[in-house]
């Protein structure tokens, strides 16, 4: 009876063991797989990131390629708002003047003789017209309208040197005489200029007739007609956004000739 309990025992204990045996196996197995499946997703994750930090590394050296080439142009001067930039445009917006005004239906509708004295006049007009948008993108010192409006300034003077000495190279000395008096009278003709844009038709008549006419024309006509192209021009000039002003100087001056005032 004893050894019949003793082998029941036994073989309960040997049963237990198993059991336990078969659990810790089946716990090992599903650990080890369990690591398994663990170490290949870290595996493929790391597959992935390296993938991920190979694009995010392309990423990160093209902006930073991108960003020093940035400072490159922005050194010479590229950039689209540069002080240099601005000097370009400055340059663009006189030789708009200078090449796209009809000079010879200025000196034929208004009789004013053929020379450079006629030339400056109406190149100063159309100048100042300039300026005065200009001043629209920034006035206050530092602005890019002040430098703009300085750099155009610069521009007009650089092309009046140039021309003068090629009329005056035998006399360099009243060369400077005179441009140093057209040098003042620019000034003043600001003045009254704006004063006269600033106000009524009246007042830019006088302005215009005391400079461009330089006192001396008695055909009230011809000052109507003057003062409606300045309005015609500087509307004209109003209209432009600073893309076209600025950035990509487009400025397309309304031709004297389409310019009548009824009879």
């Amino acid at each position: 009876m004893l050894c019949t309990r003793a082998a029941a025992r036994l073989a309960t204990g040997l049963t237990t063991t198993l059991q336990l045996r078969q659990h810790t196996s089946t716990l090992y197995n599903k650990h080890h797989v369990a690591a398994a499946a663990a170490k290949a997703i870290q595996q493929c994750r790391l597959c992935s990131t390296g993938v991920v930090d190979k694009t995010t590394k392309q990423q990160t050296t093209t902006a930073e390629d991108g960003s020093i080439l940035k400072r490159v142009l922005t050194k010479v001067g590229f950039a689209p708002n540069t002080k240099a930039r601005l000097k370009v445009t400055s340059h663009l917006l006189y030789e708009s003047v200078a090449d796209k005004i009809n000079y010879v239906a200025f000196f034929r509708d208004f009789q004013l003789p053929n020379t450079f004295n006629s030339w400056f006049l109406v190149t100063e007009l159309h100048v100042w017209l300039l300026l005065m948008r200009s001043m629209a993108e920034g006035s206050e010192t530092g602005e890019d309208g002040r430098f703009l409006r300085n750099c155009i300034v610069e521009a007009m003077w650089g092309d009046v040197n140039t021309r003068a000495k090629k009329l005056g190279a035998n006399n360099p000395s009243r060369t400077r005489q005179q441009i140093e008096t057209l040098s003042e009278q620019f000034q003043a003709a600001l003045i009254a200029y704006d004063e006269g844009i600033m106000s009524d038709d009246r007042v830019l008549a006088c302005a215009l007739w005391r400079r461009f006419f330089e006192m001396e024309c008695d055909n009230y006509a011809q000052i109507e007609r003057l003062v409606k192209y300045v309005r015609m021009q500087t509307v004209m000039l109003d209209s432009l956004t600073r893309e076209q002003f600025i950035v990509k100087p487009k400025i397309a001056w309304h031709d004297l000739d389409k310019c009548k005032i009824d009879a």
